[in-house]
């Protein structure tokens, strides 16, 4: 087998590791989801059996979803409520923002969760499993599965960026003008609106974004890379964050950095954040 199709079975199909990283992504697009649609979804909103069924479903499966109990059933579970929130406006009339493409981020994400086994850490289930191993005398079930999973998430943080730059790719956006349109939509009458209408922003700022686009793909797989596309990717969502009206969308990318990283080193960087010495530990402790 060619070494380079040797290296990409062993980041992606075989890849094994820490299950840390995939439990923060559940415990931060659970947090997310309840976030964006709590409100929207709350049993004062209903006005209909099925709203009512949404809701208890809702409710039921994200919260299970965030403190990890059954969560593969609750991730599941979490799922279809959220499919049924994108496809089907609700189990009713369609609500506006429920088919953006930050509520599909989201519903993607829980997705892919399946596929990982994100319950092992920071959840009820591994507090479960750590009593059920005290009481038989079993040293602590490991940290550690399969990732095939974390790797389809990270493919889906980097296709996000390459489609959407491939969408950008044209004079329209590169000559500033539909970003001036945005800008006018959001900024007029407001106190920025000078500024950030000002013919100079518009055109270096796209130009900007569309850069910063195509680096992003690349330098968050390669890992000599990510030192530097890392904090190039947050400061980029954190300036759309203050700047413009994305909802969940920036949080959510963000979040899933944590799926292009080692999860190993995530796992030894927590363990040292927590005072743990690991330079007497074993190579291979999770």
């Amino acid at each position: 087998m060619p070494a380079a199709i040797r290296r990409l079975i062993d980041w992606g199909a075989e890849l094994r590791g820490s299950t840390r990283p995939v439990a923060l992504i559940r415990i931060g697009v659970a947090t997310l989801a309840l976030v964006r649609y709590a409100d929207e979804v709350a049993l004062f909103q209903a006005d209909s059996p099925l709203r009512v069924l949404l809701a208890v479903w809702f409710f039921a499966a994200i919260l299970a979803m965030l403190v990890g109990y059954r969560t593969r059933v609750a991730v599941a579970a979490a799922s279809l409520a959220l499919a049924g929130m994108y496809f089907g406006g609700g189990f009713g009339a369609r609500i506006a923002g429920w088919s953006h493409h930050h509520a599909y981020l989201l519903l993607m994400s829980t997705v892919l969760l399946n596929f990982t086994p994100c319950g092992q850490s920071y959840s009820v289930d591994r507090v479960l499993a750590l009593r059920r191993a005290a009481r038989a005398g079993l040293p602590p079930p490991p940290e550690r599965g399969a990732l095939w999973g974390q790797r389809l998430l990270a493919l889906q943080l980097v296709a996000i960026y390459f489609w959407t730059v491939i969408d950008k790719s044209n004079w329209a956006f590169l000559s500033g003008e539909r970003l001036e349109q945005t800008l006018v939509w959001i900024y007029s009458g407001r106190s920025l609106e000078a500024l950030l209408l000002s013919p100079w922003f518009a055109m270096p700022a796209a130009i900007a974004v569309v850069m910063v686009e195509y680096f992003l793909p690349v330098g968050l797989l390669v890992r000599r890379l990510q030192p530097i596309a890392i904090p190039i990717g947050i400061l980029l969502h954190l300036a759309f964050y203050v700047m413009l009206p994305v909802a969940t969308y920036s949080a959510s990318m963000v979040l899933l950095y944590l799926a292009v990283l080692d999860p190993d080193a995530v796992h030894r960087f927590i363990d040292r954040l927590q005072g743990h010495d690991d330079r007497r530990a074993d190579p291979h402790p999770v």
